[in-house]
């Protein structure tokens, strides 16, 4: 599908990281919200109970919750907005409440199983970050696994810098807009009174600065990343901001649980 919105457009109306053209949109039975703006200035918007998905997202998944009656239904629809990039293929499989394959909770919209793995935003192909994100990515704790460790494949989850304490990639006073929840992380020890669970920014460590990544880890179970994007846009508006996204490896750490 068509990528979102780059700039301010528009005009004095910014929709930076918006799927604007096209969009694919998930609504359930009693989950009917989908995220939008208002078209009046000033301009507000709403997350929705699922993100809308634009851009490239090929080999990517997402969880839906239904409930375990047969009358729950799930719907996917597309907007298509302009005859570019509008191809898409979705496999669609319905699992067992008891299904091994399936989360133990609500309100995972992407979920992971094994020892080690792999974690994408989407549209991480395009280079573009969505805005309008608020998910969960949730990752199956192994038997006899009790930490897991983050590791950075590519970051560029918003426009901070992380080369001081000042403008560190943690905490919530610097991390407003973009941002990702790792409840409990571990401080290294190298500042022993810091601890956050809340990153953005240019690089992922511990406490956020200098500027260079860092695995993090941490005991908290369960294993979850919370993932937040503007409400109405991306905080990085000019066309010389990078807000990639992220790309992350996880790896479950054994341990006497």
């Amino acid at each position: 599908l068509t990528t979102p919105a780059i700039t301010t457009t528009p005009a004095n109306t910014n929709q930076a990281g918006q799927c604007t053209i096209d969009k694919m949109t998930i609504t359930t039975t009693d989950r009917t919200t989908v995220p939008g703006l208002t078209s009046a200035a000033p301009v507000t918007g709403t997350y929705g109970h699922y993100p809308q998905l634009c851009g490239t997202n090929t080999g990517l998944h997402s969880y839906i919750d239904l409930s375990c009656t047969s009358t729950d239904e799930a719907t996917i629809s597309f907007t298509l907005g302009d005859a570019t990039n509008n191809q898409y293929k979705v496999k669609v499989t319905q699992y067992s409440c008891n299904d091994p394959c399936i989360s133990s909770r609500e309100g995972c919209f992407q979920y992971f199983t094994g020892v080690t793995g792999t974690i994408n935003s989407y549209n991480l192909a395009n280079s573009g970050q969505l805005s309008t994100l608020d998910y969960k990515n949730c990752i199956r704790q192994e038997a006899g696994y009790c930490c897991i460790e983050y590791t950075v494949i590519s970051w560029a989850v918003s426009s901070t810098a992380c080369a001081a304490a000042a403008t560190r990639c943690a905490s919530a006073s610097t991390c407003t807009s973009e941002y990702i929840i790792i409840p409990n992380v571990i401080n290294d020890g190298s500042i022993a009174e810091l601890n956050y669970d809340r990153f953005c920014g240019k690089n992922l460590n511990p406490v956020g600065f200098p500027a260079n990544n860092l695995p993090v880890r941490t005991c908290e179970c369960p294993f979850e990343i919370s993932y937040v994007t503007g409400i109405t846009a991306k905080a990085g508006t000019s066309t010389t901001s990078t807000e990639d996204g992220f790309s992350i490896k996880y790896r479950q750490i054994p341990g006497g649980c």
